[in-house]
């Protein structure tokens, strides 16, 4: 079974197969999630200390495994404070580097955001040092949530409008990396793709937030597609992929989200491919990608993550292979960003 296969039934997906399976996990289930918030009560009543991070520190993670837009809505943060003036150092874990020994997402980032820090070290305590070091002013924990052993001043959480919690089970029955009780430590709670969802989902959804952490403010986020180039870096007007014959290429945690914001755009797929969250296209998949795109006389897009991986920077055929930028629209932006910096104590 492969990983969006798993992923799926893990959600509540697979038939009574996938229900059976379900089943079979959920004493392991619940022993991790006892495991989960037993320690994540330790730290809060500090029986497990925590070492305070030499920066004003904002951790955005979710309780789900993968797939809710931290990395676009970390860019979005690392933009407003470079446009402030504030130095951002980005903390990441760094999965699957490449052969240069970089990560695809350490990459996306340097590129997206020149002025942040980039620090990808599994050791995040290490890793805040490097990035105090290199003169970053405030520090952007990329998938922090479930990472205490480095402090922060504030929890931001994000939740998928269009799969928030899976089947509602823990790992391994389930998605879930904790229990949803969790959502009582966040500073903010971020639904996102929340225009995928109806109002009907939404509300829904905001109440169920309200139950789970009262006294946390929500905010919702939409996906939009921002901007387009060619993989050489030439900028091609967004309207150019209407109508357009497209070949899509996806390797992140969701990649029906990606197809999606293509129909969205008006984009014409004909075809598509999706790998697991940080695998590695091989060059004949790219090169069939390109070949069925031209015959029917259209492009190949890649998402800017995908776009930063070795295997993309190392082909040559900027005409047909384009990218697509994705960025979070945040409904109430400036109150987030205010309650944001106020919680850092940054200007």
């Amino acid at each position: 079974m492969d990983e969006q296969a798993l992923r799926r039934t893990l959600e509540g997906g697979g038939g009574f197969p996938g229900r059976l399976l379900r089943a079979m996990l959920w004493a392991p289930g619940m022993l991790y999630a006892g495991v989960m918030e037993a320690r994540r009560g330790f730290y809060d009543a500090g029986l497990i200390a925590s070492v305070r991070s030499p920066l004003p520190t904002v951790s955005v993670g979710n309780i789900v495994m993968g797939g809710t837009g931290k990395t676009p809505f970390v860019l979005m943060l690392a933009r407003e404070f470079a446009w402030r003036g504030i130095r951002p150092g980005i903390l990441l874990r760094g999965y699957r580097k490449d052969g240069e020994g970089e990560s695809d997402e350490a990459a996306m980032y340097r590129r997206e955001c020149p002025e942040a820090v980039v620090v990808a070290d599994a050791d995040r305590v290490a890793g805040a040092g490097e990035a105090a070091r290199a003169g970053a002013g405030v520090l952007l924990l990329d998938d922090g949530f479930q990472h205490r052993r480095l402090s922060r001043d504030m929890d931001v959480v994000l939740v998928d409008a269009m799969c928030p919690w899976g089947s509602g089970w823990t790992i391994p029955a389930g998605t879930l990396r904790e229990p949803k009780s969790a959502l009582r430590d966040a500073g903010a709670v971020i639904v996102t793709r929340s225009d995928q969802a109806s109002e009907k989902e939404a509300a829904a959804l905001r109440g169920e937030v309200r139950r789970l952490a009262p006294c946390v403010p929500v905010f919702f986020a939409r996906h939009r597609a921002s901007r387009l180039r060619r993989l050489d870096g030439e900028a091609v007007p967004l309207a150019a992929i209407r109508g357009q014959p497209v070949f899509a290429l996806s390797g992140i945690a969701r990649p029906e989200a990606f197809w999606k914001t293509l129909d969205q755009v008006g984009a014409k797929v004909i075809g598509k491919l999706g790998l697991r969250d940080h695998d590695e296209f091989a060059p004949e998949q790219i090169r069939s990608a390109l070949a069925a795109a031209k015959h029917a006389g259209g492009v190949t897009v890649v998402t800017e993550k995908d776009a930063s991986r070795r295997v993309f920077r190392d082909f040559r055929d900027g005409e047909t292979l384009w990218v697509l930028g994705i960025e979070q629209e945040l409904s109430g932006k400036e109150d987030f960003l205010s309650l944001l910096r106020a919680r850092l104590g940054v200007g």
